[in-house]
């Protein structure tokens, strides 16, 4: 099947990150590109505005799915080749993503966190590697190339790997309502490093950075994902940490209070609307994201950097560029996993990324 004639499908493709993914879906594919969500006139609009772009070889197109709706959600994959979920999923929307990914032979990308997730992908394990999908879990920027990044590191790195600590932050006045739920809701991630397993640190193991890529100086603080759980067994470390910024500094003390429960006694919406407020208010260029990661190895030390001034293109591109790998790649086998697992299967993800805009620094 030529590329021309396939199909994909970005559930929440009209939001900022789907309007992203599908923009440069549309200068990668000749084929169809379809953007889907409750409101079938928002998907025509943005349909019609990315149509008439100048580069864009996709062809655009609407569809209503309502993804509280269990079976609308399971018959979405219907004809197509690629879902890409850009907008948040209840578990049991999940769960009937995945049973139409397997039933329709179609592959699943998603950038949006759940701390369920991995559960439901557990427990499907079975069924999927007995089907014909691949499943792509986190492929946004961050969380999403932190996993890459520290695999790229290894290899790059001569002797044995034993101490990786990684540093991220990204700035960005556009984060939404639903983004910034997601922020909130992985307060309980933060405080978490590898030391021959995963342990809660001391509250006060803080770092102070100064970013590349013209981000600043911040606080930041060790923080846990899901992609970077069995990362330090996979890669025989014996210590591994990630240390993150935030936003500025107001957002900052309010993820603290989040963390410690200190205003447990007000609603989620109303801590929900405080920090949506104080990151609209008090963020402030330059906006962007940067990851470093650093490699300690017989007694030799090595840094990678790897950053892009717009946050929402950053998440966008790996999305896309996996997109495109699944369809040409009939050589990925089924299965479910992180960003970086499938990503370190293609030996020019870093050269695409570069293509893309994101910038490189090495040192030692």
């Amino acid at each position: 099947m030529k590329r021309g004639s396939k199909s994909v499908l970005i559930l929440g493709g009209y939001g900022a990150a789907g309007t992203a993914i599908a923009t440069l879906l549309g200068q990668r594919i000749e084929g169809k590109i379809v953007l889907a969500g409750r409101s079938l006139e928002k998907g025509r609009k943005r349909a019609e505005k990315l149509d008439r772009e100048a580069g864009a070889t996709g062809r655009f197109s609407a569809r209503s799915v309502d993804v509280a709706d269990a079976e609308q959600t399971r018959q979405c994959p219907h004809g197509q080749n690629v879902v890409i979920v850009a907008c948040g999923l209840s578990v049991s929307a999940i769960e009937s993503l995945v049973q139409g990914c397997i039933a329709n032979r179609a592959d699943y990308i998603d950038i949006t966190p759940n701390p369920r997730k991995l559960e439901i992908f557990q427990s499907m394990r079975t069924r999927i590697e007995a089907s014909d999908s691949r499943f792509v879990l986190d492929a946004g920027a961050d969380p999403g190339l932190p996993g890459w990044l520290a695999r790229w590191l290894c290899q790059a790195s001569t002797g044995t790997v034993t101490d990786i600590k990684m540093y991220g932050r990204y700035r960005s006045a556009d984060i939404g309502w639903g983004g910034v739920a997601d922020i909130l809701t992985a307060a309980e991630s933060q405080g978490w490093k590898y030391n021959g397993g995963w342990i809660h640190s001391r509250v006060w193991d803080v770092r102070y950075r100064r970013f590349e890529g013209g981000l600043g100086s911040s606080i930041c603080v060790p923080v846990f994902l899901d992609e970077l759980q069995a990362l330090p067994q996979e890669l025989s470390l014996e210590r591994f940490s990630f240390y993150h910024a935030g936003l500025n500094p107001v957002t900052d003390a309010l993820m603290t209070f989040e963390r410690t429960g200190i205003l447990g006694c007000f609603s989620f919406e109303s801590r929900q609307r405080a920090f949506y407020s104080a990151l609209q208010r008090f963020t402030k260029k330059p906006f962007g994201l940067v990851l470093t990661a650093e490699s300690r190895a017989d007694g030799a030390s090595r840094r990678i950097s790897i950053g892009h001034s717009d946050l929402y293109r950053a998440t966008a591109i790996p999305a896309a560029i996996l997109c495109t790998s699944l369809m040409e790649a009939a050589g990925m086998r089924p299965g479910y996993g992180y960003l970086g697992e499938w990503a370190s299967q293609d030996k020019r993800f870093p050269d695409k990324l570069q293509e893309e805009g994101f910038w490189y620094r090495f040192g030692e």
